[in-house]
């Protein structure tokens, strides 16, 4: 069987069966948006990694070697968010060819430095390679949180509310008028800002470590492969079905424009991807609490629908309160069609 056959997940899931370990000191080993190990008798540390690929994640075309350094950062840091906790270490390995310019690795590890920076969070370490092909970064963020506040995927329960922070989708667009105009200019401000969203997403972690020590959510992971996708994988997680309501899907004045000349670009912001928001559920008593959180950091946080038993499934529901049929929920490595970038 070719690996494409069995999908990025599905791989995932035959690694994880080697690799079954009783050890006390691991909570939560593979299977989360980090991984939570023992640090003492209160405290936890989160680990993840991430690997960005010239040609699968991104095109030095259109993304410029600064934000390349901020956006493989942001992404990991965005993985903390998910579990609730704070960043605390960086490393950062990184294998380019020859003929790359010293320039371009000077403003690659700028852009590094500065997202660093933001959080506190020191670089400690890596390693540089040669490649023959393309750029290559892959980033290790290690995060510390309480051991009783870490958020995981499992956790939501029938009857739980369905949140997202931010607008769905931008990414993907932005993505969609990098790949049409290249590096033509674009004079919509509005649409600037959707590329911008894809090529300099900003990471969390202040509203997932609010969600974690308020007790808010019952599970959260962040938004990476697709609305519904990411859905599935809590869903599936928590033992639950799930219900999303499109028009109640938080879109962006590029997002609406967009889909009035183009209905189906919804699709962008159910399946596209990278928007690298937090996807959590809350039972029906946080809503006040909820609404507080959002005027405080100053961000919308929108009810997109709710949990429901596992028998359910999981369904979308367009806005004639018929199901919409998704038949590719996000991205997914081996298995898409298209490389991503």
């Amino acid at each position: 069987m070719e690996i494409r056959e069995l999908g990025e997940f599905k791989l995932i899931e035959r690694i994880l069966r080697q690799f079954k370990t009783d050890s006390p000191d691991v909570i939560k080993g593979i299977g989360d948006d980090a991984s939570v190990t023992r640090l003492d008798d209160s405290r936890c540390l989160l680990t993840t990694t991430d690997m960005l690929l010239e040609g699968i994640h991104f095109s030095l075309l259109y993304v410029p070697a600064y934000l390349l350094g901020k956006k493989a950062v942001s992404v990991s840091l965005s993985d903390i968010a998910a579990m609730g906790g704070m960043p605390k270490f960086l490393l950062t390995s990184v294998a380019v060819p020859g003929n790359i310019s010293t320039e371009f690795m000077d403003l690659f590890y700028r852009g590094v430095k500065e997202r660093a920076d933001e959080f506190s969070m020191p670089l400690i370490g890596g390693n540089t390679s040669s490649s023959n092909g393309g750029v290559i970064v892959e980033v290790i963020v290690i995060g510390e949180a309480l051991t009783a506040e870490v958020v995981y995927r499992h956790g939501a329960k029938p009857g739980d509310i369905i949140y997202t922070t931010g607008f769905l989708g931008d990414s993907a667009l932005g993505l969609k008028i990098w790949k049409a105009r290249g590096d033509k200019p674009v004079t919509d401000p509005f649409m600037r800002d959707a590329m911008l969203e894809h090529i300099d997403p900003v990471p969390r972690v202040k509203e997932g470590r609010l969600i974690a020590e308020r007790k808010i959510a019952t599970a959260m992971t962040d938004i990476s492969d697709g609305l519904i996708l990411d859905l599935r994988h809590l869903a599936d997680e928590s033992g639950v079905g799930a219900r999303v309501y499109v028009s109640e899907i938080p879109l962006s004045t590029a997002m609406k424009r967009h889909i009035i000349n183009n209905p189906d670009g919804i699709m962008l912001s159910l399946t596209g991807g990278e928007d690298y928001e937090l996807l959590f559920t809350a039972p029906p008593d946080m809503k006040t609490m909820i609404e507080e959180l959002s005027k405080e950091v100053n961000l919308p946080i929108t009810a997109i629908g709710e949990m429901v038993q596992i028998e359910e499934g999981l369904k979308v529901i367009d806005k004639e309160g018929a199901e919409l049929k998704i038949f590719n929920e996000g991205f997914e490595h081996f298995k898409s069609y298209e490389n991503q970038n």
